[in-house]
């Protein structure tokens, strides 16, 4: 299971950043103490970036149940960590572009992209198993 574990350690840390953003956003009592007293925040920022994170939540899960499945199945390790490489890659980029920077047409769409690619790798791999 180390494939598995790898990937969903990468993504739990990537998740809960995406989560401090949003809390951050929000106006926590926590993240209050590191920005002046004076700070507004759009509501559109907000938006992107709880989008971002609820991205990450709604697709990370299910790929991490097939991966595990073909994990036990003994599909190529190499396989399963090209896959999750790109699904991450892929992750990465879109919750990046979401949560931190201004809509950015080549960070989303490649990163849905590369999300798409690495889970039809896997579903591929499932098929065939």
């Amino acid at each position: 299971m180390e494939v598995t574990l790898t990937f969903a350690t990468i993504l739990s840390v990537f998740m809960l950043i995406l989560s401090v953003r949003v809390l951050d956003l929000r106006g926590s009592p926590v993240t209050k103490a590191f920005h002046s007293t004076e700070r507004e925040i759009d509501q559109r920022v907000l938006d992107r970036a709880i989008r971002g994170h609820g991205n990450l939540i709604e697709y990370a899960p299910l790929f991490l149940i097939l991966m595990l499945a073909l994990e036990l199945s003994d599909a190529s390790k190499y396989w399963l960590y090209f896959n999750g490489s790109i699904f991450t890659m892929g992750r990465l980029m879109h919750g990046v572009v979401f949560a931190f920077m201004k809509p950015n047409p080549f960070m989303r769409i490649g990163g849905m992209t590369l999300t798409f690619m690495g889970f039809l790798g896997l579903i591929v791999s499932a098929i065939y198993l």
